[in-house]
């Protein structure tokens, strides 16, 4: 049996349909402590750009889209830092700061739910596992340590 076809054929779905996948988001502060973990379910399609939703605690949808930047960011690191702190990886002062990550991209996220409550997300991609981790702050105050 030849594998190539369908090894062909599997990349082609990949790329048409996209790839559903979950982040887990950890609170990082006592606004998101009472509503414990998040689970986010992003799309991707091998172009650095998706569609998200986060179902929050009291049952509003976060609707939205990420976007990962190959090679740099501008502005980049204030929610980051925010949840990680100056003790941690990141650096926060002020508006922003930057971290660069070998063989890693930034990423952002921005969301927005029916009832009004909206999410933005900064997040790092390791560009050969497809793997991450970052921050999310929620328009509440609840801020999350993201993992995916």
């Amino acid at each position: 049996m030849e594998t190539r076809p369908v090894l062909s054929l599997f990349a082609l779905c990949a790329v048409v349909a996209g790839c559903a996948r979950n982040a887990s988001l950890y609170p990082a502060n006592d606004e998101a402590a009472s509503g414990g973990v998040l689970t986010a379910r992003f799309h991707t399609y091998g172009t650095g750009h998706g569609e998200i939703q986060i179902p929050m605690p009291d049952g509003e949808v976060l609707k939205g889209e990420y976007s990962i930047v190959r090679g740099g960011t501008i502005g980049f690191g204030t929610i980051y830092g925010s949840v990680y702190g100056t003790g941690g990886a990141a650096s926060y002062h002020g508006q922003s700061s930057t971290y660069v990550m070998p063989g890693g991209s930034p990423g952002m996220a921005s969301l927005f739910g029916d009832r009004g409550t909206s999410a933005q997300c900064e997040f790092y991609n390791d560009n050969f596992s497809g793997h991450g981790n970052g921050a999310c702050k929620i328009s509440k105050g609840a801020l999350y340590r993201l993992i995916y």
